[in-house]
C-alpha cells in the first residue's frame, strides 16, 4: 500500500493517491489506467497553481521567498505525492 501518512490530504485526495497502489493498478484495464492517470495530472496541476499562487501572495506579503516558503510546505507536499502516484500509473502503462 502506498503511504501518505505524513501528507495533509483530504479523504478524496488520499482515495485519489491510495489508487495508484501497484495491486490495485494490476486489476484496471488500460482505459482505466489513462483516466486514472489523467485524473492524478489534474490534480496534481489543480495543487501545483494553487503552490504557485499561495507562494506568490506569501512573497508579497513577507517581501522575501526566504521567508514565504515553510509556510507552503504543505501544498508542496502534496504535489509531490501526487508526481510520484502520477509516475507510478505512467511507468505500469508503459509496461503494458
Amino acid at each position: 500500500m502506498v503511504s501518505n501518512h505524513h501528507v495533509n490530504l483530504t479523504p478524496q485526495e488520499d482515495s485519489l493517491i491510495a489508487e495508484s497502489d501497484p495491486d490495485v493498478l494490476a486489476r484496471m484495464d488500460q482505459k482505466q489506467l489513462k483516466e486514472l492517470q489523467s485524473r492524478l495530472r489534474q490534480a496534481r496541476e489543480k495543487n501545483f497553481s494553487l503552490l504557485r499562487r499561495q507562494g506568490a501572495a506569501r512573497v508579497e506579503a513577507e517581501g522575501a521567498r526566504g521567508s514565504a516558503q515553510p509556510a507552503n510546505e504543505k501544498r508542496g507536499e502534496k504535489v509531490e505525492a501526487f508526481d510520484e502516484a502520477l509516475a507510478r500509473v505512467s511507468r505500469y502503462l508503459e509496461t503494458e
